[in-house]
């Protein structure tokens, strides 16, 4: 078919599916992921009656908050459509993502097999892991309903009723209302399409925990390839984030929230086919898949700050957010100009709440912005305006450039904050502008994605405006320097300074295991190659907060004070004693504080790292 007659088909096929009516208001599917064939889970779908000749059936080309294309409709195979009395109607696939069906008037049932995302080896796109779809039978099933189930043309709003049939030994993990009608079935029922693809499932053998948090009821479950990870040991992690996040927010503005992880074994390379450890949020729950460890440090390392920042998304886009978001078209996403806010604005919070709540040291802030400096530079190939990549970052030019909403978006929403508080007096914050706008719009009442400036400005005063244009709707850099002065941070972009170094010897931690790296077998401190650190001045590795701070003491000593390290060298416990050396070192994007700081930005800083 040509371009320009698939162009006229589709019009009249937009053209009829405006102009039906339904007598059924509602699509009722069976998910069987007791019966799985071929690592494959079969969908039964009975479908509305309608009144026209033809009509699409879609699968997503992508979700929200992701930021990709994925086409979900490859994954569905054996695609067959029937009448009341099981008679054939014609079906012809458009494309990955779309079914024509001929004989609508006639239809009764859809059927069709479903492929997983994750052992996936033919697909040429990525799927991010936390947002596709795992068939695991009689042991886990990842349902994201976006993999399994999609929608009508232009029947997006109608309810959704889903019967699964399920092994007596799974367990179903979703923020979804859920009737269980026996031990092998549960009923899974969604407003529309869009409510029941915010909600995703995990199917498992039971492994959860559930306890309030405020006045929100915050269930854990949890998926472990080979057991080495546990509810328990994940509720450690997750709950002092909840209380951090509950303070940072002042309220917990949903009622329930579901966190749903997967563990994956390392060696399990079939799962892990790329690099895609993360999380996805949704309105009432997240999404995990991240790799197993024993190590209680590993584990709060990897997941305090994913989940505080998938967390905080309740806050953006969740309850504040354009049109773009509010009316995700499935089909042809349309990108919002605002993922800096969306996705900087809230990697940013995460940090800022971490710190306020001392979960995470003064020091420790510092490093991690540094990082992000780090990040930023190596990650954006040319200068781009934050909101040109965000409305183009399904592009493969800018999708390339994508992570640096989590670098450079996060050092704007520093440098906005500050900005927002040196102006204001400290009345008005980032936090405080959001929480004015969400009262205006909420998650009921998107704003226009063009005006939002507008709408800040408004709030805080047309003296914002040059702030939003030279550093949102264009490249300019982040003057670094001016930002950090304002809460007595001192920047020095490159410089060869006196630092402090155990020359010869750098600690690297990998999977819970710090480990010396020594390159001259005569250092003073007596290291030797491949030595494992299991305590570094008294503090046990597997209990320090992660790589940051344990390995820092070693690489990057900022005193001269002797370090102690208690080291295992074969059957051997040595303790290794030293002072370390003085040293001229090129060091570049340098935050440290700065001795000539004035009262003022003393001050400001305080303010700054207390609960608002």
């Amino acid at each position: 078919m040509n371009h320009t007659a698939y162009h006229y088909l589709l019009s009249g096929l937009l053209f009829l599916t405006m102009n039906f009516s339904l007598i059924s208001q509602e699509i009722r599917a069976t998910i069987d992921v007791k019966n799985i064939k071929d690592d494959k889970v079969h969908v039964k779908l009975m479908t509305p009656k309608m009144s026209v000749d033809e009509i699409l059936y879609i699968m997503p080309a992508s979700i929200p908050g992701t930021y990709a294309k994925m086409d979900f409709g490859y994954f569905v195979k054996n695609f067959k459509a029937s009448d009341a009395k099981g008679g054939f109607i014609p079906v012809r696939r458009l494309n990955d993502n779309e079914f024509l069906i001929i004989g609508a008037n006639r239809l009764n049932k859809i059927e069709y097999d479903v492929n997983d995302t994750y052992d996936d080896t033919t697909h040429t796109l990525d799927v991010f892991n936390p947002g596709g779809t795992n068939i695991q039978a009689d042991s886990n099933i990842m349902f994201g309903a976006h993999g399994f189930l999609g929608y009508f043309a232009n029947m997006q709003s109608i309810p959704y009723t889903i019967e699964c049939i399920k092994p007596s030994s799974l367990f179903c993990s979703t923020s979804l209302t859920k009737q269980s009608v026996n031990d092998t079935t549960d009923i899974l029922t969604a407003k529309n399409y869009d409510a029941l693809v915010d909600n995703p499932a995990m199917f498992a053998k039971p492994d959860t925990i559930s306890y309030m948090q405020g006045g929100t009821k915050i269930s854990i479950a949890v998926f472990s390839i080979s057991g080495k990870v546990t509810a328990q040991m994940v509720s450690k992690v997750i709950k002092p984030v909840t209380k951090t996040v509950e303070s940072f927010l002042g309220t917990m503005p949903v009622d329930r929230y579901t966190f749903i992880f997967y563990f994956v074994d390392m060696a399990r390379r079939d799962l892990q086919r790329r690099p895609a450890y993360g999380a996805l949020e949704h309105n009432y729950s997240s999404v995990y898949f991240l790799p197993e460890t024993t190590e209680e440090s590993m584990l709060k390392s990897w997941i305090a700050q994913t989940a505080v920042h998938e967390f905080l998304h309740i806050l953006v886009p969740l309850n504040l957010h354009s049109k773009e978001i509010a009316q995700f078209d499935f089909r042809e996403p349309k990108m919002s100009r605002h993922l800096w806010l969306y996705e900087g604005v809230t990697e940013y919070f995460s940090v800022l709440s971490r710190a306020q709540s001392g979960e995470m040291t003064e020091k420790q802030m510092r490093q991690t912005m540094r990082q992000k400096i780090f990040g930023s530079q190596f990650m954006m190939a040319k200068p781009v305006a934050m909101t040109e990549l965000s409305k183009n970052v399904l592009l493969p030019e800018y999708q390339k450039m994508y992570g640096v909403v989590y670098e450079k978006g996060a050092l704007l929403g520093m440098y906005f904050d500050l900005t927002l508080r040196e102006k204001t007096g400290g009345k008005i914050t980032l936090l405080s502008l959001i929480r004015t706008l969400t009262k205006k719009f909420g998650p009921d009442r998107p704003f226009e994605d063009t005006v939002l400036f507008s709408e800040i400005e408004q709030v805080v005063g047309k003296d914002i405006r040059p702030f939003l244009q030279t550093y949102l709707d264009s490249p300019s850099e982040i003057p670094y320097a001016e930002m950090f002065s304002k809460i007595g941070w001192k920047y020095i972009q490159e410089d060869s300074i006196e630092g402090f170094s155990f020359p010869g010897m750098r600690a690297k931690m990998d999977d819970g295991t710090l480990t010396l790296n020594v390159r001259k077998e005569d250092n003073f401190l007596g290291a030797k190659q491949g030595d494992i650190v299991i305590e570094v001045n008294g503090m046990a590795v597997d209990q320090a907060d992660g790589e940051l701070d344990i390995a820092g003491e070693i690489n990057d000593p900022e005193t001269d004070e002797e370090i102690m390290l208690k080291v295992k060298r074969g059957d051997d416990v040595i303790t290794l004693k030293g002072k370390p050396k003085v040293m001229k070192k090129l060091e570049r994007s340098i935050i440290r504080i700065d001795e000539a700081a004035t009262e003022k930005q003393k001050t400001f800083l305080k303010e700054y790292l207390t609960k608002q």
